[in-house]
């Protein structure tokens, strides 16, 4: 077992190894399979299987740099989702406490809290004022 393993090591050497977006596609290439397989649909079978292969392309990539670049863009991808989510999540558990406003002079959006009546509201990027019913 030692010698396959000292093996593998030597032949890992120089090699990109495991990331995330390796993970992501080989897990999820694994889940398109076993999804796909159910339903028996091929083409969708067939989508896992690349997804998996580009998986393994890319743990044995020795091109590093191009590889730690697609990365990175996956992580900012994938942060920016969460960052969304995570917005959308916290109005929703605030939906009872506070009202969500767009600003129609500068388009951002402002909380004010709710049963107050008819309040008077500022933008606070832009300063414009408003009179909202809370």
């Amino acid at each position: 077992m030692e010698k396959i393993r000292t093996k593998f090591q030597k032949f890992m050497i120089g090699r990109y190894g495991v990331d995330k977006l390796s993970t992501y596609l080989l897990y999820g290439g694994l889940a398109f399979v076993f999804l796909f397989s159910l339903l028996k649909w091929t083409p969708g079978n067939l989508i896992g299987w690349v997804a998996i292969l580009v998986g393994y392309y890319r743990a044995f990539s020795r091109n590093r740099t191009k590889r730690y670049q697609e990365n990175q863009k996956f992580l900012a991808f994938i942060h920016r989702l969460n960052e969304k989510w995570n917005k959308q999540r916290n109005k929703f558990h605030q939906r009872k406490v506070y009202k969500y406003y767009s600003c129609s002079n500068c388009h951002k959006e402002f909380r004010v809290p709710r049963n107050k009546g008819k309040i008077r509201v500022t933008c606070p990027h832009c300063k414009e004022q408003f009179i909202k019913k809370t």
